[in-house]
């Protein structure tokens, strides 16, 4: 299972929101995925904008969401 956490990526729907200019390409997402697969990762944040955010939610993720209950 893998929770996945994209920031803007360049597609018609962040050209729509007006993010163009700051949008990254879309293969980061499937690069990301693929990725964390390997790795048996649980969430994917793969892009610059996604990584500052994932480095926010880190803590909470791993003593909230990744908690398994024995």
């Amino acid at each position: 299972m893998l929770s996945v956490h994209p920031g803007p990526i360049a597609t018609d729907m962040s050209d729509a929101a007006g993010l163009t200019e700051i949008a990254e390409p879309p293969a980061l997402v499937a690069d990301g995925i693929i990725k964390a697969l390997k790795a048996g990762d649980f969430h994917v944040f793969p892009d610059s904008r996604a990584k500052q955010m994932g480095d926010a939610y880190k803590s909470f993720a791993q003593n909230v969401v990744e908690v398994s209950s024995s």
